[in-house]
């Protein structure tokens, strides 16, 4: 899809759009979301960032996905202008470097480029990063490179984002500022503890995210809950694992579980192994890693023995899989297998 042809859908007299689910949890499915219940949420976003006639939007993230729709609803809702680019790892190369943009949309891996380039690109008011986790090493990035970015809490089913939380520097052992529902939206947890999105209108949705709610405004995610892994008795969040140990593994990864005859589950440890080329400093994860594709047997216990000194004993990995490249949705989220 193109943003002119989804232009043409939104101005269309149908009382919906179609959008499709992710995936990260399942087979992608296609849904249908009333105008109403979209504009809304533009409204709630334009709102916040002061975003009107005046203003200028531009999107790193394809109309195929939520992200990229609700930019152009945005724009479309407050008069502003919006100007969008195929998708790419190198956002904003060819826009005027004296233009400035109001609100900018981009996924994670964008946002590298941007800190690498920000001299020579436009001036950049707000910055939205959603489709995926932001790896802490990025995020200290983006909290230290004085951008006024947030990271986005939201779902197809929530025409995009319902809170927002400013990415800022913090200090080693501080905790990160909770997602900050936006107007006309209240969070509570169910039984299971498990996030419930209100909406004003009376609507209700139920995640399947773990939340630690600060307040009907305030939350933290934890995580989901089909992801917990179970090893013999014991429940492990493979996000709050993988915050123990980013630090120590300058590449992608993550935890996961798989069956065991005696555990039900075993914690494993997945590493993505072919885009490590030796361009970082290896000396940032603590340990001496070859370069390249290859890990020895002995590096991977090596590994493993250096975790023992930030994970307690039940969330401890019991193998290391390395592969070519982590299961990946359409939209680039994980796909935990």
């Amino acid at each position: 899809m193109t943003f002119e042809d989804f232009l043409t859908e939104w101005r269309s007299d149908v009382s919906f759009i179609l959008a499709r689910t992710s995936g990260s949890t399942g087979v992608p499915k296609e849904i249908r979301l009333p105008k109403d219940f979209v504009a809304e949420s533009a409204r709630r976003t334009n709102d916040f960032f002061s975003i009107g006639p005046g203003s200028r939007l531009h999107s790193c993230v394809s109309p195929d996905f939520i992200g990229g729709k609700m930019m152009l609803v945005r724009a479309e809702m407050a008069g502003a202008t919006l100007s969008w680019e195929i998708p790419s790892n190198q956002p904003l190369q060819n826009i005027d470097p004296t233009h400035i943009i109001d609100l900018l949309a981009v996924v994670p891996s964008q946002m590298i480029h941007i800190l690498d380039n920000i001299r020579s690109l436009p001036k950049i008011r707000n910055i939205i990063i959603g489709g995926s986790a932001i790896h802490p090493q990025l995020r200290k990035r983006i909290g230290e490179s004085g951008l006024n970015a947030f990271e986005t809490y939201g779902m197809t089913e929530t025409a995009s984002h319902i809170a927002l939380r400013r990415i800022t520097h913090i200090c080693e052992g501080e905790k990160e500022n909770p997602f900050h529902v936006l107007p006309g939206i209240y969070v509570t947890t169910d039984s299971d503890g498990c996030l419930q999105i209100r909406f004003e209108s009376g609507k209700i949705i139920v995640t399947n995210d773990l939340a630690e709610i600060v307040s009907p405004k305030e939350f933290y995610i934890h995580g989901r809950r089909d992801h917990i892994i179970n090893s013999g008795g014991k429940k492990i969040n493979p996000i709050e694992v993988e915050k123990k140990i980013a630090h120590l593994i300058p590449f992608p990864f993550y935890i996961t579980g798989e069956p065991d005859e005696k555990w039900g589950q075993r914690v494993i440890l997945v590493i993505q192994s072919s885009k490590y080329d030796g361009s970082e400093d290896p000396g940032m994860s603590g340990l001496s890693y070859p370069f390249g594709s290859n890990f020895p047997e002995s590096i991977c216990h090596e590994l493993l023995d250096s975790l023992r000194n930030f994970l307690a004993p039940h969330e401890l990995p019991k193998a290391v899989r390395v592969v070519s490249s982590l299961p990946i949705t359409p939209s680039g989220k994980l796909k935990r297998t």
